[in-house]
This record gives C-alpha cells, sequence and structure tokens, in this order.
C-alpha cells in the first residue's frame, strides 16, 4: 500500500512532462521556465522524465509542431508542404575481399566518362541510402599500383529495395566476383 501511494505523485509529476517540451515558437520567457522545471522534475525522478519528454518533443517535430500557432496572416486554404524527395532506405555496403574495389550505383562501368560512386579498400564499409526500388550494384577491382594486376571479373547484382524496410546490407565477397 505504501508503494502504491508512493507512485502517485511520481505518476501525476510524469503526465505533465510533455508540457514541457521546447518548442520553436515559444518565448525566451517560457523557455527558461520550461528548462528550470525539466531541471527539478529530473532530479525527482532520478532522469525518467526526461526520456518522456524528448519523446514528446521528437514526436512534435515530425508533426510539424502542433502546438504552435501559424505564423502570418490566416488563410482559409493551404497547401500540403514541398515534398522533401522520396523516402530512403539506409544501408551499408561493406568490402569483405582482399583487394580495393570501385562501387557503381544504376550505372556501367564500361561506359567511358563513368565515375565510381565510391572506392572501398579490403575490410572498409561505406553507409549508402537508396531510394525504393530496383538498383543494380557493380563492384570493379581496382588495379595495384605494386603489382599492376587486379583480379580478373567484376561484382555485379540486381537489388530491390522496400521503401518500408528500416535498412540492408550487401557485403561484396571474393567468390561473387565472376
Amino acid at each position: 500500500m505504501k508503494r502504491a501511494l508512493a507512485c502517485i505523485p511520481l505518476a501525476i509529476a510524469l503526465s505533465g512532462c510533455a508540457s514541457l517540451a521546447i518548442r520553436p515558437c515559444d518565448s525566451v520567457g517560457t523557455r527558461d521556465s520550461k528548462y528550470a522545471a525539466r531541471f527539478f522534475l529530473g532530479i525527482i525522478t532520478l532522469g525518467i522524465s526526461e526520456a518522456g519528454i524528448q519523446h514528446e518533443q521528437a514526436i512534435e517535430a515530425m508533426e510539424g509542431w502542433r502546438f504552435c500557432r501559424p505564423t502570418g496572416p490566416p488563410v482559409a486554404w493551404q497547401p500540403p508542404p514541398p515534398a522533401t524527395g522520396p523516402p530512403r532506405t539506409p544501408g551499408t555496403v561493406i568490402n569483405a575481399t582482399r583487394w580495393a574495389v570501385n562501387v557503381y550505383l544504376d550505372d556501367d562501368p564500361a561506359v567511358v566518362g563513368v565515375a565510381p560512386l565510391f572506392a572501398l579498400r579490403p575490410g572498409e564499409s561505406r553507409q549508402l541510402a537508396l531510394i525504393g526500388g530496383p538498383h543494380r550494384i557493380v563492384a570493379k577491382p581496382i588495379v595495384e599500383a605494386q603489382t599492376g594486376t587486379a583480379p580478373a571479373g567484376r561484382y555485379e547484382r540486381q537489388i530491390q529495395i522496400d521503401p518500408r524496410d528500416r535498412s540492408f546490407q550487401l557485403q561484396l565477397s571474393e567468390g561473387d566476383f565472376r
């Protein structure tokens, strides 16, 4: 019973922590008072409230700061904001070979003047964000400066990126070069 009674003030304190999210439309005084309240609430709740406040702040930022009044004169209808581009799926390309490779995306390396997207040294990886849909990845070994040779063949693969995926990983292995 004592534990239940001790949790009641904590629940009351945590229920109002979402209102302490800092918004871009807050005045300087409001912002300062929110920081002070967050500080003391964080001490009382051992920092647990800060996680809830930051979560609420992230949600509001994604929704366009729903509690901020629009600036400018009122308008009867506004078109949707311009799109920032299609969503991209983040991923990693890993070079698991013993040689350096040039990586091409949706280009044919046999065409004169086509530059690689990036080069990977042995064991190196690179982050890449792709738009959903089909993509062609080609990797060609780089001629070694010391020996003047490169392994024969190239890696070529057609991949399909689903925009609902959270991430992808593509590993370039020696056996895949034909």
